[in-house]
């Protein structure tokens, strides 16, 4: 008898490793072989973590391979993990529950306000002493697919998304052929890349690091309380915070949202979010580390971060339904409002749809529109890699002139038509988002659209703006930081 209860306890044992093992990485088949193990275990417990450290380095070689967040010197950015209820507590960065991109869960971190002090591990951290708040990108390489760009078609299916192939990797690509290739990083060039190969995405290459810090939400205005009051002309790196339910900082010239991400954390490398780098986030979402899906829309019509439309509000036309209130959208930490993330959860990036137009670092060669720079004060001044140039004979359907890994040219084909709010829009393949290239009076890209946009905005959104003040355009940030784990072949 004792026996056989112990037969039936250890087959129930086996079981539970056998699901463990199956669902250890996101529901990934996993063969497992006993022979792998050292068996030398007293509980069931003790076997599943035997399992997981036996066949970790080969659950996911891709996962294993994720960099590790650059803290810099440890004294600005602090690691949190952000409950679902959007509580904020301070970890160790050496806390394995900090991050897991293969449970799509992205790593987070924190700049508190000045003067306040730094919290001891697990302990809690009010909204109210958060500055800002910035996700870890980590360097991967992609399976190309688009790298002959279709532009302008009239005929054919515009549903050409798919899951984005993505491999992280601390080591650049080099030219394998038929397997890898090296980055092009320029507008219009593809180099030797093939469609079916994997290529480093440029946003890493250009700052040569292993990943960078996106801002969590679009950049807002400290002292703003109103619409009004957060439309302000300025390049004063003092105004900015970056987390939910603030008034999103608008009105404002491309040089001035410039000039203020550069000086706001000179330290830590910060910027202005630039196309390939709005890209990199866009893609990473779109494959089996992020939400793999169109994020939702934020269609707060009050320009107030990390809101996510409900689903009565329809957003198949354009204009969609926007509003302010619980009958138009609810915040962040909502389930509603996970689906407005990058990954479907509270650990993700909010606002690549919907909110305010956001202009990016990224522009046409030579044209410097409204935005109040000029040759001078741009190329001049600054290292190109704050910024992305592309080929000064595009225009609005140029597609071809894209910088591989910027999501632009990359989600062609485009076409034409009456969406079903009757409305005449150039769209892309990846959910019809819109799609206008710059142009000569219209030289500086923006991404996402705004909070009435509807079917035409997304994380795969872009059009064209002068570079001057609007109303509905404002801007995000990125840490690029100092590289602690140098690249090498």
């Amino acid at each position: 008898m004792k026996k056989v209860i112990l037969a039936f306890i250890l087959g129930l044992s086996l079981s539970a490793i056998s699901v463990v093992a199956l669902s250890l990485c996101n529901a990934k088949d996993i063969e497992y072989n006993s022979k792998d193990a050292t068996w030398d275990v007293d509980t069931v417990s003790d076997a599943l973590n035997d399992l997981y450290k036996s066949k970790g380095s080969n659950v996911d070689d891709s996962c294993n391979n994720v960099a590790i967040p650059n803290l810099g010197d440890g004294s600005k950015l602090i690691p949190v993990i952000i409950s679902d209820s959007g509580t904020v507590t301070k970890v160790s960065e050496n806390d394995p529950d900090w991050y897991n991109y293969c449970e799509k869960k992205w790593a987070n971190a924190v700049i508190l306000n000045d003067g306040v002090q730094v919290p001891n591990d697990n302990q809690q951290i009010d909204m109210d002493n958060i500055e800002s708040m910035f996700v870890w990108i980590p360097k991967y390489k992609y399976k190309l697919w688009n790298v002959n760009v279709s532009g302008l078609t009239s005929t054919g299916s515009l549903e050409q998304k798919h899951t984005i192939d993505i491999v992280f990797d601390t080591t650049d690509t080099v030219d394998k052929e038929g397997e890898s290739c090296q980055t092009p990083m320029k507008s219009g060039e593809i180099g030797s890349c093939s469609n079916g190969e994997y290529m480093t995405h440029p946003a890493f290459i250009s700052f040569g690091v292993d990943g960078f810090w996106v801002g969590k939400f679009e950049t807002g205005h400290r002292t703003a309380t109103s619409i009004s009051s957060a439309q302000v002309k300025s390049a004063d790196s003092s105004y900015i915070v970056v987390k939910p339910n603030v008034y999103s900082w608008r009105s404002n010239t491309v040089k001035n949202m410039f000039e203020a991400a550069y000086e706001y954390e000179r330290e830590l490398d910060s910027h202005m979010m630039k196309n390939t780098e709005w890209g990199a986030v866009a893609y990473l979402s779109h494959s089996i580390y992020g939400i793999n899906n169109e994020v939702n829309i934020n269609n707060n019509s009050s320009y107030k971060t990390g809101f996510s439309a409900i689903p009565d509000n329809y957003q198949g036309t354009y204009p969609g339904t926007s509003g302010d209130g619980e009958g138009s959208n609810t915040p962040w930490n909502t389930k509603n409002g996970y689906r407005a993330s990058t990954t479907g959860n509270i650990t993700g990036v909010y606002d690549m749809s919907g909110g305010a137009w956001e202009y990016v670092a990224a522009y046409r060669v030579n044209t410097y529109g409204s935005s109040g720079f000029d040759q001078t004060s741009l190329e001049s001044k600054y290292d190109s890699k704050y910024y992305d140039s592309y080929n000064e004979s595009s225009s609005v359907t140029d597609n071809q002139y894209m910088i591989l890994g910027d999501s632009t040219g990359e989600m062609g084909p485009f076409k034409y038509f009456k969406d079903s709010g009757n409305a005449d829009q150039y769209h892309n393949s990846w959910y019809g988002d819109y799609s206008y290239f710059v142009e000569s009076s219209n030289p500086w890209f923006c991404r996402g659209g705004r909070y009435q946009d509807g079917v035409l905005a997304g994380q795969f959104g872009f059009s064209r703006r002068p570079g001057s003040v609007t109303a509905y355009s404002g801007f995000r940030l990125v840490l690029a930081g100092e590289n602690k784990h140098p690249t090498s072949e």
